[in-house]
């Protein structure tokens, strides 16, 4: 009777451990990407992000995003993601770059960016001797956000 106690016993663990085994290597859903509310609209990613140094400041522009030929209806805001470290600051090769949000753009605002033909434009005052990296990301109306635009990098030099 005691060995049918200890083999019953054995067998109990031995199925907790599999199911644990079971939860530990499968708790997600299988899709690695952020959630998206159901009905949520995901813009295009800005694709041409570009950088232009003019004295203290950096001039960034992109295009209006577009879903196909035509231009994309409905992009709540854009969010302009920037990077800064002084000069002397070693960057780790192929780390990730710690963006912090740097600000909010929305087409019906006049400040702080403008709409030339199908192009936003942005300033930013740089410092000299300091590394600055941007990106800038679409969030719709509806709360779908695009994926990350191209990443563009200004280095200055002590003036």
């Amino acid at each position: 009777m005691n060995l049918m106690r200890g083999k019953r016993k054995h067998q109990n663990r031995f199925l907790f451990l599999i199911c644990a085994a079971f939860l530990i290597v499968c708790p997600a859903c299988g899709k690695k990407a952020s959630p998206v509310a159901p009905g949520a609209i995901v813009p295009p990613a800005v694709k041409d992000l570009e950088a232009e140094t003019m004295g203290d400041k950096v001039r960034l522009t992109w295009s209006l995003p577009k879903k196909g030929n035509t231009l994309f209806a409905g992009p709540g805001y854009f969010g302009v993601y920037r990077y800064k470290s002084h000069g002397s600051v070693e960057t780790c090769p192929g780390c990730p770059i710690p963006f912090e949000h740097f600000l909010d753009i929305r087409l019906d605002d006049r400040e702080p960016a403008r709409v030339e033909g199908d192009r936003i434009v942005c300033y930013d005052k740089i410092e000299a001797d300091h590394r600055y990296a941007y990106k800038v990301v679409v969030y719709h109306k509806s709360g779908g956000v695009s994926e990350d635009s191209n990443i563009v990098q200004i280095t200055t030099n002590d003036r």
